[in-house]
């Protein structure tokens, strides 16, 4: 198979996982079965695997005779990162959840910096927990400007697309949003809220959505649990969506 032979493999074994051939909660062949199967040796076969551990397919906890394959991670395009529901319909789950919390608040140096509004306006603060086939995978922490936080609480706290209810029923669409990512260890409230362990690995998402004009309509922190969502996105040499940035560079961390 050449010099690449190993990532070839991880490439067979991974179309394998998302073909339904090794359903999440089985065991993948041994090193030694992959080892026959692939005609390579023992060595290029562990290297396969140590990719697809990397990548979180499998598990790759020792002492294990084989590796045992994780849930998928969905994958995610990085503009349906504006609507947690829709995306997942058309992934082929059904969203859910529950908030948490709702409440006004004064704007504080973020929220003017974030939402462009001046500091002593009221801003609707809005915890949600969001939830897949029943399943949680993530906290979505909301703030928006006044004008806008009046007509969403008046909406139903079971609306799985509050996106979608805004759009259809108030002529209010999200047309634009800057993203930052970044890794964080599970405070003992997001851990609680969530379901798992402090200390758990999070995906967090901090975005600031606009109309078409550029006028804020929200600025949101949400935390996925690591391996429940897969963010996916394409440049290249011409062009790159992707840059480097500090906290301080997008208001820092969010709520």
């Amino acid at each position: 198979m050449g010099t690449f032979a190993f990532a070839e493999i991880a490439q067979a074994v991974e179309q394998e996982i998302q073909e339904g051939k090794y359903p999440p909660g089985s065991s993948l062949p041994s090193e030694r079965e992959l080892s026959e199967r692939f005609g390579v040796s023992p060595g290029t076969v562990r290297m396969a695997l140590r990719e697809l551990v990397a990548d979180g397919t499998v598990d790759g906890t020792r002492g294990r005779p084989k590796r045992v394959v994780r849930v998928p991670r969905r994958p995610a395009s990085f503009n349906e990162f504006r609507s947690f529901a829709q995306w997942a319909r058309r992934q082929g789950y059904e969203p859910g959840g529950e908030v948490l919390y709702s409440e006004w608040k004064i704007a504080d140096a973020q929220d003017e910096q974030m939402l462009d509004v001046p500091r002593g306006r009221r801003v609707l603060d809005v915890l949600r927990l969001r939830t897949l086939d029943g399943e949680s995978v993530m906290l979505e922490h909301t703030h928006y400007p006044e004008w806008l936080g009046e007509i969403v609480e008046a909406i139903d706290d079971r609306a799985p697309s509050v996106t979608s209810l805004l759009a259809d029923h108030h002529a209010v669409h999200f047309s634009h949003a800057e993203h930052a990512f970044g890794a964080e260890r599970a405070k003992v409230r997001h851990a609680d809220s969530l379901g798992v362990p402090r200390g758990s690995a999070l995906l967090m998402h901090q975005r600031v959505s606009r109309d078409s004009t550029g006028r804020p309509l929200e600025w949101s922190t949400d935390r996925y649990i690591a391996g429940k969502i897969m963010l996916s996105v394409g440049n290249s040499w011409h062009s790159n969506p992707l840059q480097w940035i500090t906290p301080d560079a997008f208001g820092g961390v969010g709520p």
